[in-house]
């Protein structure tokens, strides 16, 4: 055998174990977990915030008036300007903003939360799950 064969082969044998050690390591790092972005929040993590939340819906107005989270304000792109002021009113400053829409797919709740960091409201969260994680956690 070739030395170049016996180096392809130990290299080979290197990288297989590098592998299977990098599988089954109980310390290895995430390699395909994705960050999680520090604005997005679980129900959970808002049960602590009870009375201190106010709940943006960012879908558009007719879900909203079909059904949405008790208190919950209305506020998407179709209608900001119209919706924003209505924000306002209801907002408070070192009030936790949490908006949401239909689901984890969905990224206006992520879009609208960083409207609203823009737009002076530091304490603005998207929630993880959205509208169908509030609804499948708080059915009656």
């Amino acid at each position: 055998m070739t030395a170049l064969r016996q180096a392809g082969l130990i290299l080979l044998i290197a990288v297989g174990l590098a592998g299977v050690t990098a599988a089954v390591h109980p310390k290895r790092p995430p390699f395909l977990a994705s960050s999680r972005d520090p604005n997005e929040v679980t129900l959970a993590q808002t049960k602590p915030w009870a009375g201190n939340i106010l709940w943006v819906d960012a879908r558009s107005e007719s879900e909203f008036a079909t059904e949405h989270i008790p208190d919950a304000v209305c506020l998407n792109f179709e209608n900001w300007n119209e919706q924003f002021p209505k924000f306002l009113d209801r907002y408070n400053p070192g009030q936790r903003v949490v908006v949401y829409c239909s689901a984890t797919s969905c990224q206006l709740s992520r879009e609208i939360a960083a409207k609203l960091k823009a737009s002076g409201v530091d304490g603005a969260y998207f929630l993880e799950g959205g509208w169908e994680a509030w609804k499948q956690q708080n059915r009656p």
